[in-house]
């Protein structure tokens, strides 16, 4: 067994894998770190990270749990990664797995979306590299944004069922404004990078919000919301 702990902004999750596939979830605390590893041999641990000050508090909690130092996933790691970027030690870390998801599963002309605090774009190109992407502020930090920085729109937590469009109340408007704008950028920038690329893509969304938004976008692709610690995983690998 692997488990992967994928810290993020928002909140830290931990999941099982079995031959790279995710095959259990859940939120990570050191409460649910030591039932997982209990009773068991000392499983393979690593951390994909872009919270830097929770990275070592974590990796100290994994090794009292497990007796087992964990790999912590870094741009170091993924050795063999073609990249147009200009500084790669800029690339968030999730981002980074999320692109080493794409060029292990598709090899050249796809798109990763991952659909999280931050809706993010990871653009492989028909030569495999990879080309850059793609940030803007997901559904929360939206709805967030809204609240804080108007006099009288309220704080929404909840999301819009995905057959309305035209809001028929305040919050109805902002779910509706916001979850139709994410797709509706989603839609014009795939539609933009398949012309710029020349090619039909290999789209893939990824994230909490991918089955919400995978509703509303009106080109092909798959779901697949654990491309995180998949693509972890797969960088892992190429360090053994």
């Amino acid at each position: 067994m692997t488990l992967v702990v994928d810290i993020g902004n928002t909140s830290s999750k931990i999941y099982e894998l079995k031959n790279g596939c995710v095959t259990n979830s859940a939120l990570f605390d050191v409460k649910t770190l030591k039932k997982t590893v209990s009773g068991k041999p000392a499983p393979e641990i690593i951390i994909a990270s872009v919270v830097p000050e929770k990275t070592d508090l974590t990796s100290d909690a994994v090794r009292k749990a497990s007796g087992s130092d964990p790999f912590i996933i870094r741009h170091e790691h993924y050795k063999d990664l073609k990249s147009r970027y200009t500084d790669i030690t800029e690339l968030g870390i999730d981002r980074l797995c999320n692109v080493a998801y794409a060029v292990k599963n598709f090899k050249k002309n796809a798109v990763v979306i991952d659909l999280g605090s931050a809706v993010t774009f990871e653009i492989i190109s028909g030569r495999g590299e990879f080309e850059g992407g793609m940030i803007l502020p997901g559904i929360r930090l939206q709805f967030e944004a809204l609240a804080k920085k108007t006099a009288l729109l309220p704080e929404l937590n909840e999301k819009l069922d995905s057959g309305v469009f035209i809001g028929r109340s305040t919050k109805e408007c902002i779910m509706s404004g916001v979850q139709n704008g994410i797709a509706g950028v989603c839609n014009d920038f795939i539609k933009e990078i398949s012309e710029r690329l020349s090619a039909k893509l290999h789209i893939v969304l990824s994230g909490g919000d991918a089955e919400l938004i995978s509703q509303l976008v009106d080109f092909d692709h798959t779901v697949e919301k654990h491309t995180v610690p998949m693509g972890a995983y797969i960088i892992s690998r190429m360090n053994k």
